[in-house]
């Protein structure tokens, strides 16, 4: 029975604790954590921008590990892939039902039977923690020989949402060009994706040059400075870029209300605009549905991610993830102990990405 570290969150802040680990039940698998990123979500949780649990909880929603046990019932993973002692695994730690309206429905984040985040005192899968007990109803993808772990975790759930995102674009004309606002995680997945549907341009907007030269090194054809810029001028730029006729899309990936007006009126003919940054509390802006109408424009939110999703991450990194380096996106690495300090970090704008390791 492995004695590992876990991260207890309560009313009173983060504790590091330690653990006994029981083998896995038939339908569990044990892993051993390599890397856990930092969301913002955990920014958030920990700000006190999402309510206060009850009890103490687990939290940590992006893992890639090592297995270490498997459950006789436990054969492969949610894509069919055959699983083995000492395979590399990604997953989401939530388990929903899988049945009622909500998961069958690809909103699985509204399941009542998530159970996330995870009590803590008895096994999870939560990722920021040493042994990690995974269920059935977990998503867990293999991770192909040869793929760096931090290839695959660079993005976290960033490049699974925008996935998931991206397939609920209606058809993207050829040579579009794409705005993406927001320089994080996300907007840097939207970066690759774009890159990889042949669009025309990618203009990012974005506030952080460490983030902005990433994007760049991602396929961003151009990139503008927030702290540098006002509101007018971006525009005037995005519409010397595209020309009279504007982005065919636009992605909002900042979670700013502020980014919603811009990034709507900045839509051309037909143009789509995609929200994926504004997830928690509320904002209320002004919206012209004239304009809607007679732009043909359309409004997409997408919250959650499909398992087909993480899987289609894990391929993109092991495709891409050399040629791009995206491992090198990583760069800030704390042991678990310094998970405070980690995501203050974050929060701070100070990482591409940050992980935590045992």
């Amino acid at each position: 029975m492995p004695i590992g570290k876990i991260a207890v969150f309560s009313q009173s802040g983060i504790q590091i604790l330690t653990e006994h680990t029981p083998s896995p039940k038939p339908d569990e698998l044990l892993a051993r954590l390599i890397a856990a990123g930092i969301c913002g979500s955990d920014v958030h949780r920990v700000a006190g921008d999402i309510a206060s649990p009850a009890d103490r909880i687990c939290f940590g929603h992006e893992a890639v590990g090592t297995i270490e046990e498997i459950g006789d019932d436990v054969k492969e993973d949610r894509m069919g892939n055959p699983l083995r002692v000492g395979d590399i695994i990604y997953w989401c730690p939530s388990t929903p039902c899988g049945t009622c309206r909500e998961c069958t429905s690809s909103n699985v984040l509204h399941c009542r039977a998530l159970n996330w985040p995870a009590r803590a005192g008895s096994p999870n899968a939560a990722g920021f923690r040493e042994y990690a007990t995974l269920n059935k109803k977990c998503t867990f993808i293999r991770v192909p020989e040869g793929t760096s772990p931090l290839a695959v975790v660079a993005f976290g759930c960033a490049m699974p949402t925008a996935i998931r995102g991206f397939a609920k674009l209606a058809f993207i004309a050829e040579k579009t060009d794409f705005v993406i606002q927001g320089d994080g995680p996300v907007g840097l997945a939207c970066v690759l994706l774009a890159r990889l549907v042949n669009c025309r341009s990618i203009t990012v907007i974005g506030d952080k040059t460490h983030r902005l030269h990433a994007a760049k090194a991602l396929g961003a054809t151009n990139v503008i400075s927030i702290s540098n810029t006002t509101v007018c001028e971006r525009a005037t730029f995005v519409h010397k870029i595209t020309g009279s006729q504007g982005p065919g899309v636009v992605i909002e990936a900042a979670g700013t209300a502020a980014a919603f007006s811009e990034g709507f009126d900045l839509l051309g003919m037909g143009g789509q605009y995609l929200i994926l940054g504004l997830y928690s509390g509320k904002a209320a802006c002004a919206v012209d549905p004239v304009r809607i109408n007679n732009y043909n424009l359309q409004i997409i939110g997408s919250l959650g991610i499909d398992p087909v999703d993480y899987d289609e991450a894990v391929k993109i990194a092991s495709i891409h993830g050399n040629d791009l380096k995206l491992s090198e996106l990583v760069t800030h690495k704390f042991p678990l102990e310094r998970l405070g300090e980690a995501i203050k970090s974050v929060g701070e704008g100070i990482p591409i990405k940050a992980v935590v390791y045992p």
